[in-house]
This record gives structure tokens, C-alpha cells and sequence, in this order.
């Protein structure tokens, strides 16, 4: 798996221990160490001050597989939107369970995670329907 480094210029994410701990973040599984993972870095950007740059970086580990494997997402549109919304409630499932991260915190990221993925489908695959209705549907 190739890894790259981003530039998070025009965040809050200036010091490179901040950086490595975004990008370990980003390239986490949807699996429970990758949950743990997120789970443990999220804790440092807990503060109030941070949640924009955790809504940012979490948003970036929503569309990290559309990163790593473009063609498939073009060739399948339909069952990669699925993949990214599991990828998502998977991430809600762990973090509603983690005691010190408030509810109304997950549910915003949540919301700013649908809109990068809805964002990053459209950009990728422009012919697929994206609606917010059809989510929950």
C-alpha cells in the first residue's frame, strides 16, 4: 500500500507530530484497530478549537478508498457508494460507543463525512445519482 503525504495547508495542522497523526488517521481501516485508531488520534483534536480540523480530517478518511482504487469506484459507482456509507456508519457504530466523544460531535462529523463522500462521488463518477434522500432510503 502506498502512502503519501498530504499538505494540510490552510488547517490547523502545522506541527509534523500533528501531520502524522492525521495521516495515520486518514489511512486507518474501517476495522476495529482501525476504529481504535481513529479513536485514540481523534482524542487529541477533541477540543473545542480542533473539531474543524478533526471534521477535515475525518472527511479525508471517508474518501480514502476512492483515493487508492479510482477505477474501481468509476467501473462500480453504485456498490462503491455503498462501501463509502458503510464505511461511515461503521465509524458511527465505534465512536457513539466511545463514552467521551459526545453524540452531537459524531452526528456533525457524520454530516461533513456524507458531504465529502457525496462531493467525491460526483467528482469521480458523474453520471451516479446523489441525493441525500437516497441514503437513507
Amino acid at each position: 500500500m502506498a502512502l503519501y503525504f498530504r499538505n494540510f495547508s490552510g488547517t490547523g495542522l502545522k506541527t509534523p507530530f500533528e501531520q502524522m497523526r492525521a495521516n495515520a488517521m486518514i489511512n486507518a481501516h474501517h476495522d476495529t484497530r482501525g476504529m481504535s485508531v481513529l479513536v485514540f488520534n481523534a482524542n487529541y483534536f477533541l477540543k473545542e478549537a480542533r473539531h474543524q480540523d478533526l471534521y477535515y480530517i475525518l472527511s479525508l478518511w471517508a474518501v480514502e478508498p476512492t483515493k487508492r482504487s479510482p477505477a474501481k469506484f468509476r467501473r462500480y459507482p453504485d456498490a462503491g457508494k455503498k462501501a463509502l456509507y458503510n464505511r461511515v456508519e461503521t465509524f458511527k457504530k465505534h465512536f457513539y460507543m466511545a463514552r467521551h466523544i459526545h453524540d452531537c460531535f459524531v452526528d456533525k462529523a457524520v454530516e461533513h463525512m456524507m458531504i465529502a463522500i457525496d462531493n467525491e462521488l460526483a467528482l469521480l463518477c458523474p453520471d451516479l445519482k446523489q441525493s441525500h434522500e437516497m441514503r437513507y432510503a
